[in-house]
């Protein structure tokens, strides 16, 4: 690859091999099957930190990562609206932003999850932007997986400020397509969802999107009332991993977020070279 086309990241392949988390032949052979993978839409070559991306999401299991690179790719196809212009110049992105916060947590658990955050900031439904919404949530899947790549991800959403007229801004299609590609492309190992602060139509929700969710989504996904003590949150994450709004250790979630916001803007060289790639081999 030219090296003004190379997706940056701050660990080298070699280090993940140092570590005992993958071996120099798995990566090999996913690098000699790109090119003969029989799907045009699969770039014939990958950095090696991406091959271990996928690798590292699906344990090793070589087969089951060139499964996973394929719907990488043709998830990301079939819904450009979520997947391609990650622009922060975007209006609909910069309005996403600031409906939702969210960060990449800059501390992770002790078997080295990541954590990423979600919060509802701005609780006018009539901003609420779900296509731009679900992109800024997978643009973040790209400041955590920079660095050294995690073992997992925790997802954190507090639902706290929701209310029933956002349900009709959710769309079946978007929802859909979102869940193909967190079930069948992610790279990264999803461990466990956790909802605090559930509305009481949470139930409504669960009768749209489960549809969508396979049996294991669902049981990942754990949901718990509003107003839980900060001693039962800590029981789910680690007190070094939440903001002290929640009791925390870490800086309050707004600080978190302008912390994010600054991640985020250092990975837009990363979007479009990655995007450009794919378009490459959609031609």
């Amino acid at each position: 690859m030219e090296e003004d086309r190379r997706l940056e990241f701050n660990f080298t392949a070699q280090d993940v091999i140092d570590q005992g988390r993958t071996k120099r032949e798995y990566i090999d052979e996913i690098k000699e099957w790109l090119p003969n993978s029989g799907d045009k839409l699969v770039p014939p070559a990958l950095e090696e930190q991406m091959v271990i991306l996928f690798l590292l999401s699906c344990k090793n299991d070589v087969e089951f990562t060139k499964k996973t690179i394929l719907a990488f790719y043709r998830c990301k196809k079939n819904a450009p609206e979520i997947h391609d212009n990650r622009d922060l110049k975007r209006l609909d992105v910069k309005l996403a932003l600031n409906t939702i916060h969210m960060s990449s947590i800059p501390e992770r658990t002790d078997d080295n999850c990541s954590i990423h955050y979600f919060k509802l900031h701005d609780t006018s439904y009539h901003n609420f932007d779900l296509y731009a919404i679900m992109k800024i949530s997978y643009m973040l899947v790209d400041v955590t997986l920079k660095n050294n790549p995690p073992d997992g991800l925790i997802v954190i959403i507090d639902m706290k400020g929701m209310g029933l007229m956002h349900m009709t801004k959710l769309k079946v299609g978007a929802i859909k397509k979102y869940f193909q590609f967190l079930q069948e492309g992610f790279p990264m190992k999803l461990r466990v969802i956790y909802v605090i602060n559930a509305v009481y139509f949470m139930d409504k929700i669960m009768s749209i999107i489960r549809v969508f969710m396979k049996s294991e989504l669902v049981d990942m996904l754990k949901i718990y009332p509003a107003d839980m003590p900060n001693e039962k949150l800590h029981e789910l994450v680690p007190k070094k991993c939440w903001p002290r709004d929640y009791g925390g250790d870490l800086p309050s979630e707004r600080d978190l977020h302008d912390f994010t916001m600054d991640q985020l803007k250092d990975r837009q060289k990363f979007w479009e070279i990655e995007e450009s790639i794919r378009k490459e081999c959609q031609k």
